[in-house]
């Protein structure tokens, strides 16, 4: 059995900002809900319905409507052992609406959760930088006007969070 292989157009987004990369990170995590993917299992495990796992989903969630699944600090490792750089991976989502997704297409779980990288440029600068949602889930094809919609909603809500942690 042999592979298929699509070639895939991607936005891009870097927001540059001056403020410093610690003060970018507070306000990025403040946020988002960060409880931790142990909470988020529970929820998972302990729901006996779709609406005891959206009462539990909306208690993870920070004010930007995303939490953190999982985060990596690649600037505490490579600091360590090589030489100092700041930047963190932070995988974000949001279960509810990743629902109006994965209905439409498994293969989109390969872009949601989504995520986002804040890390200090060479210039001494701070960027957040993501894949724009939207360009990633056409992939699959889906033209159901519920999975092109949650996707162009998912775009707006990133752009906000990053726009807001980065002023």
């Amino acid at each position: 059995m042999s592979p298929s292989e699509q070639q895939v157009l991607v936005d891009h987004v870097v927001v540059e900002t001056t403020q410093a990369f610690d003060h970018v990170i507070e306000a990025f995590e403040e946020q988002i809900g960060r409880k931790g993917y142990e909470a988020y299992q529970n929820v998972v495990t302990s729901s006996r319905t779709p609406e005891e796992f959206t009462q539990g989903i909306e208690q993870l969630l920070g004010s930007s409507g995303f939490m953190e699944f999982f985060a990596i600090d690649h600037g505490a490792w490579f600091s360590h052992l090589l030489h100092p750089l700041k930047a963190k991976l932070y995988v974000i989502g949001n279960p509810l609406i990743a629902q109006h997704i994965l209905k439409y297409s498994a293969e989109a779980g390969l872009y949601v959760p989504i995520r986002v990288q804040v890390y200090e440029n060479t210039r001494g600068n701070t960027c957040l930088s993501y894949d724009r949602p939207s360009s990633l889930l056409h992939v699959g094809a889906v033209t159901e006007e519920e999975f092109v919609q949650t996707a162009a909603d998912l775009d707006q809500k990133v752009a906000h969070l990053v726009q807001k942690a980065a002023s």
